[in-house]
């Protein structure tokens, strides 16, 4: 849907105009899948997938709540929110605004709340929608926000694709784990070597310089199929593919437990022709369809600003 979509179908629940609107974006580790201590400065991209949170105040003092997976509007108010039994989306909203009240912070008002959101990774959900909540709810308070922005400075003109091949893939289960259980070596120098990349990945995001961007994702490939040795056939073969293909910058393995999805760096104008040589090889040589999604790199949380 487009945020006008939005906006219309807010205005015809509430019965009242939207006056604000928030994103937030899904983020994808483009380098340093492992790198978990890392995590909050590496090149942690945010995509075009997210959720939306549209917002208006009401003078009844009551939360109320609507989204599209849901019937109807659901009202809570100040004295159910710490007893709320909640088992949707809601439940994440409701948490914040409970641990606004416990610390002593004024709502002087209700509050209308719309969500819809077009995730791949439905799980994460819940950490969006408060995030989301906590930003608006600051911002509508006239608080202070603390929640960092994170400036991205590549060229427009290049998208990510990312795929799943329907490799199963389970981390419990992965040779990734048993090289774990096992105590190996390799993986410490395959994290010694993604430490480094994820390193370098921060000196390119300064310099905006896309292609060495490219570069380091297929670097980082290779260092886990040569280093650990853990890429199925069915993902070197896609990416095998994807080297000949103009356009493609980088591209590399990733997923839960190593395998299933693969992540692109790829010129917009060569996504069409790049998506069809792929699929059309990948079910040739495994009888299974994969599954393609392309998004863009933007900005994390921020508000909407288009006309009403």
């Amino acid at each position: 849907m487009t945020i006008t979509e939005l906006k219309e179908a807010f205005r015809f629940i509430f019965k009242k105009r939207v006056e604000a609107s928030y994103f937030k974006p899904e983020k994808f580790s483009l380098i340093g899948d492992n790198m978990k201590s890392l995590i909050q400065s590496t090149d942690t991209y945010v995509l075009s997938h997210g959720v939306y949170l549209l917002i208006s105040k009401n003078e009844e003092e009551r939360y109320r709540f609507w989204s599209l997976s849901q019937y109807g509007i659901k009202y809570f108010t100040k004295k159910q929110l710490n007893r709320n039994k909640e088992q949707s989306w809601i439940k994440h909203a409701l948490d914040i605004f409970a641990q606004y009240i416990n610390r002593g912070i004024d709502i002087p008002c209700g509050f209308d709340i719309f969500i819809w959101g077009n995730l791949s990774v439905k799980e994460d959900a819940g950490v969006q929608i408060e995030a989301l909540i906590s930003h608006a709810l600051s911002e509508q308070l006239g608080l202070k926000l603390d929640s960092a922005q994170t400036e991205t400075k590549f060229d427009s003109e290049y998208k990510l694709v990312i795929s799943n091949t329907h490799t199963p893939h389970v981390v419990s289960q992965s040779s990734l784990a048993m090289l774990i259980k096992e105590k190996s070596s390799l993986v410490d120098e395959y994290l010694f070597l993604e430490n480094q990349l994820t390193r370098d990945a921060l000196i390119i995001n300064v310099l905006a310089d896309t292609a060495a961007l490219g570069w380091l994702i297929n670097r980082n490939h290779q260092i886990l199929r040569d280093k650990l040795q853990l890429v199925p056939t069915e993902i070197e073969l896609i990416i095998a593919e994807a080297e000949k293909t103009d356009g493609v910058l980088g591209m590399r393995m990733t997923g839960c437990g190593f395998g299933g999805n693969t992540i692109t760096l790829i010129k917009e104008s060569a996504i069409p022709a790049f998506v069809e040589q792929i699929s059309e090889i990948y079910e040739f040589e495994t009888d299974v369809q994969n599954f393609f999604f392309t998004a863009n790199i933007g900005d994390d949380i921020f508000k909407l600003y288009e006309l009403y």
